[in-house]
């Protein structure tokens, strides 16, 4: 497992004893370096401009200005993708706050599900978004899956999958290990968030992904693996995805 500091993240609310729950919470759990806190919004605005944050979690009620109002007034200080995460004890700013584009909600106090839920839209949205060309030039992201009924976040190596597959039963995808090891992924996981985690991840069938550099031998419409899965049979090659299969297993 991979323990490095994944994105950032800056938090702005007049608890300090909220602040340092949700940062506890973000650095343990979630794979987030906190780079900066703040008490005011107005203090804030240099520390965010200059730290650049992935996610702003940001109190609604602050002495200054309201969160509300610091949300449209930063909008176009930051970069575009940095998320805003409104982080409040009040739930009626929640309206305002879609049309204010904030990217979630969360409630005080913060529990580990509701936080949960929201880190893993961030990292799927995170990963959705990065284009196969940007990945094909070596800027490769750890990959990210949430599984599990506990919501746990795994950072897995590529080297440890070996390919994935659809439970057509449970409606889902699920992530096969070199060890044997089988994880499910969340319901919202589709194959195009599977595909942009690396550009080493090849769709073989609509119910098959697999990781090329696990393929030993293609042998007829069939993926052999190497070892232990070399026995494994059943990562047949739809005629719809065996051309795209071929071209990228002879460019290793």
């Amino acid at each position: 497992m991979n323990k490095q500091k994944l994105i950032s993240a800056y938090i702005i609310d007049d608890n300090r004893e909220a602040i340092k729950v949700l940062a506890r919470m973000l650095e343990k759990n979630y794979s987030v370096e906190v780079v900066g806190e703040d008490t005011d919004a107005e203090s804030a605005i240099k520390g965010v401009i200059e730290k650049e944050p992935d996610i702003i979690f940001l109190d609604v009620e602050l002495p200054s200005m309201s969160g509300l109002e610091f949300c449209t007034l930063i909008r176009n200080e930051v970069k575009p993708e940095t998320k805003v995460i409104f982080y409040t004890g009040h739930d009626k700013y929640m309206l305002e706050a879609i049309r204010r584009e904030a990217f979630d909600y969360l409630l005080k106090p913060a529990s580990e599900q509701e936080l949960s839920q929201i880190m893993t839209r961030y990292y799927e949205n995170k990963l959705a978004g990065i284009p196969q060309a940007t990945l094909r030039e070596n800027i490769h992201l750890p990959v990210i899956l949430v599984v599990n009924s506990r919501n746990e976040h795994l950072t897995m190596r590529l080297e440890d999958i070996a390919f994935f597959r659809y439970n057509q039963d449970r409606k889902l995808w699920e992530v096969i290990c070199n060890n044997h090891t089988t994880y499910i992924l969340r319901h919202r996981t589709t194959a195009d968030v599977i595909l942009n985690y690396s550009p080493d991840f090849v769709q073989i069938h609509k119910r098959y992904i697999v990781n090329i550099n696990q393929i030993k031998m293609i042998q007829d419409a069939t993926c052999i693996l190497a070892e232990p899965l070399e026995e494994l049979r059943e990562l047949k090659i739809s005629k719809n995805y065996r051309r795209d299969l071929m071209a990228a297993f002879y460019s290793l």
